[in-house]
């Protein structure tokens, strides 16, 4: 195990590092082993030592493409919690490179990495990325949210629009992509006027969403 660990005194902890040891298949190991990464990372806040579990689990348990794309994934995850954006670029690039075929990670590599591109000023890239997540998944927000920062990037004021109403349509239960609209709008009020399907779109939505509850 990595320097470090065990890292506290709670049963949670000793309970999976017992589990670790008694595991006698790599597969039982490799999941106890997400345990305690999960653990690191949203119990006890220490990124340094998930980081160092998700490397030896790349290292040393030879994990199959799926896996191996989850885990840099997760990697991912971490830098960019840290802002660190070329990293996690670099994390979510080594996962695409997998080929990961489950939907949620071919999804979400893609939009995190669009999004990790918008943070570094490259648009047209962040585009690319945004575009693919969309084309596995019309039915998450996240997407079209960071498409619509890509195209405005790209000064594409109407482009950008357009994605963050498809956004509030898909789930209008998640309040970014409206208030990215509400910014845009209050920036440049002259879109009210050029683009008047914005809150007719809207408008129509809402309505008819009204009637399926």
């Amino acid at each position: 195990m990595p320097s470090g660990i065990p890292a506290t005194d709670t049963e949670t902890e000793q309970e999976i590092l017992r589990a670790i040891e008694a595991a006698s298949e790599r597969l039982e190991q490799l999941e106890s082993l997400w345990r305690l990464v999960l653990f690191y990372q949203k119990q006890v806040k220490r990124s340094d030592l998930a980081v160092a579990l998700l490397e030896l689990m790349i290292q040393e348990f030879s994990p199959g493409k799926e896996s191996r794309a989850l885990i840099y994934f997760v990697l991912g995850q971490i830098a960019q919690a840290d802002e660190k954006w070329a990293l996690a670029s670099e994390h979510y690039e080594n996962g695409l490179c997998l080929l990961p075929k489950e939907r949620d990670t071919a999804y979400f590599l893609r939009n995190n990495l669009g999004y990790c591109l918008n943070a570094q000023g490259l648009y047209s890239a962040g585009e690319r990325y945004c575009r693919q997540a969309i084309e596995i998944d019309c039915e998450q927000q996240n997407a079209f949210k960071n498409l619509g920062v890509s195209l405005y990037g790209q000064g594409d004021l109407k482009g950008a629009a357009w994605c963050w109403v498809e956004g509030i349509k898909v789930d209008p239960s998640n309040g970014e992509a409206q208030k990215l609209l509400d910014q845009l709008l209050t920036k440049h009020p002259a879109l009210k006027a050029e683009c008047a399907w914005i809150q007719r779109e809207l408008k129509y939505f809402r309505k008819n969403s009204s009637k399926l509850i």
